[in-house]
């Protein structure tokens, strides 16, 4: 059972990331999203999630004997206080939620988690923006930032870690994990996809979180050059092995087609299960093995998937993947449509743009996704897939240390035997060296962090 499943009867919560080069919108979007949420009242009104930089070298954590996370151990926000890009408050450290989603528009210079307390269809959300500063400079430049995002997204994997290291773990703990990253892609660049610093990013931020691409400034781009851009990107994606977010798995593509074309859809799977979707890579894997996912027991009773309107809601959306949003004015402009409606849009002197007309653009179908049909499916991938691969990672790691400690031990008890059979001999510098060697890896221990079995 996922750590987010075993807390049902908490709000829920959903934590969505921005990432991109500069200069394309990512917190305008932020903005635009925010104007279309249903705000919940509560004691303590909208707030600052975060107190702290939450970026840069990560410092070390350990654990006591007896498993629980002190404040002394627990572990520790990664550190960047000179750097212009850690996410944490805005520079003045004061600002809260609400006026960093309706104040000024300012350049994001210092990353900033923004936590809103919404209602979307009768379920109350803590939903939580992540705006990050965008990608530019040099190659090296790009990289070091990339490293800051990924240290971030680990440090919420280390939240999750040291929770479940407790002897009593808090049923209300909050679940910090990034759910999905948003990805904005240039659509001015001189290369018609994604650039070679989108490749470079996208591959590695693919490695811990769920990947959504949307394509930025949607409004100058024709339709015509939209579905040539799309394709383009898509296929730059598949030609570098970058899995973007599955809104409509492999399996579930086909059978939607056998339903479509009237064939016989029952199997031994389909006629009682859904598809599980434990990663970006889907079960494509183990079902050519003739293995069966463990979470197939799980969704026995959930059929909704294997709906022939769930599933050309899901190719519905699978198809306008990358999709493209446009921005509200920023200026204050009051506008309507031709009923008088106030909207979210921008004025052309050709007419008026609505930003949730999926005519114009795609941000109403990429909002339904996050925020209703696929929100709980992105959190289920995340825990599931990217957290527990991270945790394996970790124990791995730790093993192979407590290997290389070991050895290096039993060099040293073999070299102290030799020595005393030659009567006593002073250790030999190749034995200093033996013991500093296992002091440094001996020392893995005290830091091993909350994921120490």
């Amino acid at each position: 059972m996922s750590y987010s499943m075993r807390r049902k009867n908490v709000v829920s919560e959903l934590n969505l990331m921005v990432a991109g080069n500069s200069g394309l919108g990512k917190t305008s979007f932020i903005r635009t999203l925010y104007g279309t949420l249903k705000l919940r009242t509560s004691p303590g009104g909208l707030r600052n999630k975060a107190s702290v930089s939450n970026l840069g070298s990560a410092a070390t954590t350990s654990t006591s004997g007896s498993g629980d996370i002190t404040p002394e151990n627990r572990p520790t926000s990664p550190n960047n206080n000179n750097n212009q890009n850690g996410i944490g408050t805005k520079a003045n450290g004061t600002k809260d939620s609400a006026g960093y989603a309706t104040g000024v528009l300012q350049r994001t210079l210092n990353s900033f988690e923004a936590l809103f307390e919404i209602e979307e269809n009768h379920e109350k959300i803590n939903l939580t923006l992540v705006d990050t500063p965008g990608f530019v400079g040099t190659d090296e430049v790009i990289d070091a930032h990339c490293d800051e995002i990924l240290a971030y997204l680990e440090y919420q994997f280390d939240l999750t870690l040291a929770e479940e290291r407790k002897v009593r773990r808090n049923p209300k703990a909050t679940d910090n994990q990034i759910h999905a990253c948003i990805y904005f892609i240039d659509q001015t660049s001189h290369h018609l996809g994604l650039s070679d610093a989108d490749i470079r990013i996208l591959k590695r931020l693919g490695t811990r979180v769920n990947l959504i691409p949307v394509i930025a400034r949607g409004d100058t781009l024709t339709r015509a050059q939209t579905k040539r851009l799309k394709n383009s990107i898509l296929r730059d994606a598949a030609a570098n092995q970058i899995q973007f977010f599955q809104f409509l798995s492999p399996k579930l593509a086909k059978r939607l087609l056998a339903q479509q074309q009237g064939g016989d859809v029952t199997d031994h799977h389909s006629s009682r299960r859904r598809h599980s979707r434990n990663g970006p890579g889907d079960d494509e894997e183990a079902e050519e093995g003739g293995e069966e996912s463990e979470s197939d027991d799980e969704d026995d009773d959930d059929e909704d998937d294997w709906d022939p309107e769930v599933l050309e809601e899901k190719a519905q959306l699978q198809s306008l993947a990358p999709f493209t949003v446009i921005a509200q004015e920023e200026d204050g402009t009051d506008l309507r449509d031709e009923n008088g409606r106030r909207i979210q849009g921008r004025e052309f002197p050709w007419g008026v743009l609505d930003c949730l007309n999926s005519k114009h653009c795609d941000l109403h179908g990429l909002r339904s996704a996050l925020l209703t049909s696929h929100r709980q499916e992105l959190k289920e991938i995340t825990y599931g897939y990217f957290y527990e691969k991270y945790r394996t990672e970790k124990l791995l790691a730790r093993t192979k240390s407590q290997h290389i400690a070991y050895q290096q031990q039993q060099q040293l008890q073999q070299q102290r035997q030799k020595n005393a059979s030659t009567g006593g001999a002073t250790p030999t510098g190749s034995t200093l060296k033996n013991k500093e060697s296992l002091l440094s890896v001996g020392s893995a221990k005290a830091i091993a962090g909350p994921w120490e079995e």
